[in-house]
């Protein structure tokens, strides 16, 4: 009787050792967590491109349950506003899609402390800029 009762718990400890393993810890899941939080916000900097004159720029990125931005670019005396879609969010990278002067264009940019670098690709044409938030 005594070996079964014994063996019963031991098969309670070892079922119970693969959900521990299956848990982050609240430490670990609050760093994961702390990165995306951080794109939130309003950015402002400047960009450099391939084809012409760089100037201002701002990013704005929100999150309720998807993440969502808006962005403008300033060339010349001229505001460009830029339609964002399929924003999302890795680790410290940032990545979406941009619609910007008639093209679609692919972004990302890295969290790199207070500073947001990145790279929006056009295909023939590319820009590069660095923003901290506002």
């Amino acid at each position: 009787m005594l070996n079964r009762i014994v063996a019963a718990g031991a098969l309670l400890v070892l079922g119970a050792v693969p959900m521990l393993a299956q848990a982050p810890s609240p430490k670990t899941a609050r760093a994961a967590d702390k990165a995306p939080a951080s794109f939130v916000g309003e950015w402002e900097g400047a960009y450099q491109t391939d084809h012409g004159p760089g100037g201002p720029m701002s990013l704005r990125i929100t999150k309720d349950t998807a993440w969502k931005a808006t962005a403008d670019v300033i060339s010349g005396s001229q505001t460009i506003p830029n339609v964002i879609t399929n924003v999302s969010v890795d680790g410290n990278t940032i990545a979406w899609t941009q619609e910007l002067m008639g093209m679609t264009c692919k972004a990302s940019a890295v969290l790199d402390g207070a500073e947001l670098k990145g790279t929006t690709d056009c295909g023939h044409a590319s820009m590069t800029y660095a923003m901290r938030k506002k």
